[in-house]
């Protein structure tokens, strides 16, 4: 079971800032869930996401 990572747990683990962190949800490069209000991010979307940035610069 994954964990929910709140933005700031994610931007923790990626250094990215809070517009670029919107943008990848937006455009689906980080899947996210909501929960009423709010999004999370699971660990394993952080890891698939990071997988994909290897992929790319490959």
């Amino acid at each position: 079971m994954s964990k929910l990572l709140t933005e700031q747990e994610v931007r923790k683990l990626i250094p990215i800032g809070h517009s670029k962190y919107y943008e990848l949800i937006g455009t689906g490069a980080l899947r996210s869930v909501k929960i009423g209000r709010r999004r999370f991010v699971t660990e394993q979307a952080v890891v698939d996401y990071i997988a994909g940035l290897d992929q790319a610069a490959a």
